[in-house]
């Protein structure tokens, strides 16, 4: 209907909606990342590229590996039963870090590049949000609590978005300068493990933070400290 309001899956970032409101646990956080499975399918395609190359520092060798378990996690997708979908956006990836690599120009260090350029994307992205006043962080919270927009017209609550974006703006960014001088240095092997403590486990790590910093606005009377 027309006067329907837009909702977001508040699950896919984290939160559980129960009787009482939002609530963030071990559970919740798992499920962001599309629970054990999720998790596996996002983690072992990297950690078995950097632990055959700091083996063999083949790259071929390295590409075999990742794409026999690339099969294996996509055979183990379809068992358990899961969306086809979720699938799409891990195959791509790995996919185009594989062309990366293989190229005629590339390197192995290359299988890593997709990665700097999502994060100076969603990095970018988010600062942009900050600036043209409609801080992403505000419009998840407001789309998952059916409070749309309502914040916006509320200063204290708009700095708090803000701050918020920012924070996950620094995420990106964090990953980005303490990754690249790695990248630059042909440092493989640390790259590739510096990636996976980095990714996931960092990931998780910060929704965590945010639930901290947001649960007094993801509430279920939506007031808190922000409306004093």
């Amino acid at each position: 209907m027309a006067d329907e309001k837009p909702k977001i899956d508040s699950e896919k970032y984290g939160l559980k909606k129960t009787d009482d409101g939002y609530k963030v646990d071990a559970k919740s956080l798992l499920a962001s990342v599309g629970g054990v499975q999720g998790f596996i399918e996002a983690t072992v395609p990297g950690l078995v590229y950097v632990l055959s190359f700091a083996i063999w520092q083949d790259l071929t060798i390295s590409i075999v590996l990742v794409s026999i378990a690339m099969v294996a996690l996509i055979i183990r997708h379809f068992l358990a039963k899961r969306p086809a979908s979720a699938l799409v956006g891990p195959v791509l990836g790995i996919a185009l870090a594989i062309y990366l690599a293989q190229r005629p120009e590339g390197q192995p260090r290359d299988f890593y590049l997709t990665g700097f350029i999502t994060n100076a994307s969603y990095g970018a992205g988010l600062l942009l949000s900050v600036l043209v006043r409609f801080p992403i962080i505000g419009v998840l919270v407001g789309f998952m609590t059916e409070q749309g927009l309502k914040w916006r017209k509320e200063r204290r609550k708009m700095r708090f978005f803000n701050l918020v974006t920012l924070l996950w703006v620094g995420f990106f960014a964090s990953r980005l300068a303490v990754q690249l001088p790695m990248y630059w240095a042909n440092d493989v092997v640390s790259l590739g493990f510096t990636r996976i403590v980095m990714g996931t486990p960092y990931f998780l790590l910060m929704i965590w933070i945010s639930w901290l910093l947001l649960r007094k606005v993801v509430s279920a009377e939506q007031d808190g400290i922000l409306d004093k």
